[in-house]
């Protein structure tokens, strides 16, 4: 049988010092970034746009006529002069936009603080930035590897996943969101336990000539 060892990496988010000595990393991930950043991103363009726009009707830049039209439209209707409006507008797109930078910031903090991993022993969930803290499943211990998928889960290729372990271990059987391409981590968590499982024969070797 042929074993997941023969496809093991490099690592490149896990700590390597934590591998023990004959342990492999087999597959590492961090959750999809279609998870953590759309939402943000768009928040953070749509007030971009609104905060030149309203602005450079202040400070008379390059506008667009159409929404100028409607900042002149607004002001007429409060009775407030178009580069008044168009200023108190422009400071409150601005904190908006803020707001959607440090929204983006958080995301990234929590998107880039936790890795998950399977190797040739264990199933490792990696938690932190400065400091870390390291939970583990041995995978002797796995006792299944659970998929869900959303429909628009599929579309964006990624999922969550549930490692149910012997024991209760803290991080046995909670879900993991957002894992990329979920069914080949799957698969991964699989081939290193029935690797374990079943060992490879390594036969003897033949007894020498003439006895």
């Amino acid at each position: 049988m042929t074993t997941p060892w023969a496809s093991k990496k490099t690592p490149r988010l896990l700590k390597a010092t934590y591998l023990a000595d004959q342990e492999y990393l087999l597959d590492e991930t961090r959750a999809s970034k279609l998870l953590y950043f759309p939402g943000p991103l768009l928040w953070s363009l749509i007030f971009l746009a609104l905060t030149y726009l309203t602005l450079a009707i202040r400070f008379h830049l390059p506008r667009s006529a159409t929404y100028t039209r409607g900042i002149d439209a607004l002001a007429k209707a409060v009775g407030i002069s178009h580069a008044t409006i168009a200023l108190y507008l422009g400071v409150v797109f601005a904190v908006l936009l803020l707001v959607g930078l440090l929204w983006i910031a958080v995301r990234y903090v929590r998107w880039i603080r936790t890795v998950y991993a399977v190797t040739s022993r264990r199933v490792i969930v990696q938690r932190g930035i400065l400091g870390r803290n390291f939970d583990e499943i041995p995978v002797t211990q796995v006792r299944g590897v659970d998929v869900h998928q959303t429909f628009g889960q599929r579309i964006l290729g990624y999922g969550t996943i549930r490692v149910s372990s012997e024991g209760g271990t803290r991080v046995g059987n909670e879900d993991w969101v957002g894992i990329p391409q979920p069914f080949k981590f799957q698969k991964w968590v699989e081939n290193a336990t029935e690797a374990v499982e079943t060992p490879t024969v390594v036969a003897a070797p033949p007894p020498p000539p003439g006895r």
